[in-house]
């Protein structure tokens, strides 16, 4: 879906076989975020504080920061881009989350795709892990997201 102009909103969406309630304490909950994701913390408030900070090798700013956008308990949570949506379904919930990609001239949007969906699909690797085993994933070998099929990556 187009955003704006050298922009783009992207979507992934995954099934998890876990409560809406529970998802959310997953991604709310600093005790738990710390195990899967220790680079996102915020206060999880309206319009509390954010700070994201990236690894050395992101595709984009190595930290951003703000105020929480929206704060739904336990159905959505925006922090700048970020969108995360929570949907109750028959065997757990539905999770969507939404960023936009912000393209320049530095490289080509497939290339730039790749490296960022790459990433968007780690981090929501490391969040279903953490959901079923309860482990961190953060030091488990990252597989080869090149050969994952994403529906529209060769559109953008």
């Amino acid at each position: 879906m187009q955003y704006r102009e050298g922009r783009q909103r992207v979507v992934f969406r995954r099934r998890l076989g876990h409560a809406p309630a529970r998802v959310w304490a997953a991604i709310a909950e600093p005790a738990e975020r710390a195990d899967w994701v220790p680079g996102i913390r915020f206060e999880p408030v309206p319009n509390g504080r954010f700070d994201i900070w990236f690894a050395d090798e992101c595709e984009g700013p190595a930290h951003a920061s703000g105020r929480i956008a929206v704060f739904d308990p336990p159905s959505a949570l925006q922090l700048g881009s970020m969108r995360f949506e929570l949907t109750p379904i028959a065997e757990g919930c539905l999770l969507e989350f939404s960023d936009v990609l912000w393209f320049d001239d530095s490289r080509s949007r497939f290339d730039f795709a790749n490296a960022v969906l790459a990433g968007w699909h780690r981090f929501l690797d490391t969040l279903e892990i953490w959901l079923d085993e309860g482990v961190s994933a953060l030091d488990l070998p990252e597989p080869d997201y090149s050969a994952v099929d994403v529906p529209g990556r060769d559109a953008l």
